[in-house]
């Protein structure tokens, strides 16, 4: 796995946690609050950078099971990047 996926599931699994984490153990307002700064932030790249982004996402989402890989799959629309 090169370091650009590598990044890529880090991403992933830090929205994950932050999405499906009970509400018991983590603020839901928190939780938000976070996914919409890397949102923010991720929405700063260029487009072929976002592009290739979403390419990454879609690929690695076959790695994970049920809800969570719709979840990545989906994560490109659900982070404003395309």
């Amino acid at each position: 796995m090169n370091n650009n996926i590598k990044l890529v599931k880090v991403i992933a699994d830090l929205a994950i946690f932050l999405e499906f984490t009970n509400e018991e153990l983590l603020d839901p307002d928190l939780a938000v609050e976070a996914l919409e700064q890397m949102a923010s932030e991720l929405q700063l790249m260029d487009v072929q950078d976002r592009n290739d982004l979403a390419n990454s996402f879609r690929a690695i989402s076959k790695e994970y099971i049920g809800d969570k890989s719709e979840y990545v799959k989906e994560l490109p629309e659900s982070l404003g990047i395309i």
